[in-house]
């Protein structure tokens, strides 16, 4: 899933599926066929799917590992104490690697800004991005299928039947909450500038350079309203544009505020 290209993006590791597989063998290491029959009621057809998810989980992920003929836990059991910090293990692992298949695809998919919202099949989704994309070659519906789910677990945007609406204010927050006192002090405005170079390096699947494109500007617009950063102009300073939408009251800023309350 989240492997050098080319890769499977398969639709059968689901991000709840690979969390189940994490949080039984945290509690008791199990072999394959114990954690299989757990999650499956003995199912024999379901047994393939249960495989997928255990590849991700001990492949991509290397939360769990095989020892000894059992599958025991290799991080810190704080990583699935809940589904919000099991997304943002995920999150920093998943686009640590810029040539796997679901980074390159999701830089594809986040440059496309309102193009989206007119391409309205999976199929037709992979198939153009096969083709704009050299180093998407053979990428197919399944594959789209699969990313959609970890995309939308990982806040780069929202599954509306047949669409993927771009917004990436969970992934934004994830990496708020966990990276930007490293650098900076709550409830102190900072440059948008700099704020943007910081957030470059952490977030690597979206492109910089010019307008910010419409998942970031959504994310941001979106943590603007719900109180957790403030976006300001100031007169006289250098401002960072947002992808503009007709009508909305923010479609640049020269200064962020993040509240603490981004870390609750």
């Amino acid at each position: 899933m989240f492997t050098t290209h080319p890769d499977n993006m398969r639709m059968e590791p689901t991000p709840e599926r690979v969390f189940s597989v994490c949080r039984l063998v945290s509690q008791k290491s199990l072999t394959k066929d114990e954690l299989r029959d757990a999650l499956t009621l003995g199912e024999a057809k379901s047994n393939n799917i249960i495989n997928y998810a255990i590849d991700v989980a001990e492949k991509d992920l290397k939360i769990i590992q095989s020892k000894d003929d059992k599958l025991t836990l290799l991080q810190n059991k704080d990583i699935l104490a809940s589904p919000v910090s099991f997304r943002r293990y995920v999150n920093a692992n998943a686009f640590s690697l810029k040539t796997s298949t679901f980074h390159i695809f999701t830089r594809w998919v986040i440059s496309q800004n309102e193009r989206a919202f007119s391409i309205d099949k999976w199929e037709v989704l992979a198939k153009t991005a096969e083709k704009e994309v050299e180093a998407l070659s053979g990428l197919d519906e399944n594959a789209a299928l699969g990313w959609r789910f970890w995309a939308s677990f990982l806040g780069i945007g929202y599954l509306n039947e047949t669409n993927f609406l771009p917004n990436m204010n969970i992934r934004i927050h994830d990496i708020l909450a966990t990276e930007f006192s490293k650098s900076f002090k709550y409830s102190e405005p900072i440059r948008a500038k700099d704020f943007i170079s910081w957030i470059s390096l952490r977030i690597t699947e979206v492109n910089f350079e010019g307008n910010l494109p419409l998942a970031f500007s959504s994310g941001l617009r979106t943590l603007h309203d719900l109180g957790l950063i403030v976006l300001e102009s100031r007169l006289d300073t250098e401002r960072i544009s947002l992808f503009y939408v007709d009508g909305d009251p923010i479609n640049e800023f020269s200064h962020i505020t993040i509240t603490e309350e981004v870390c609750l």
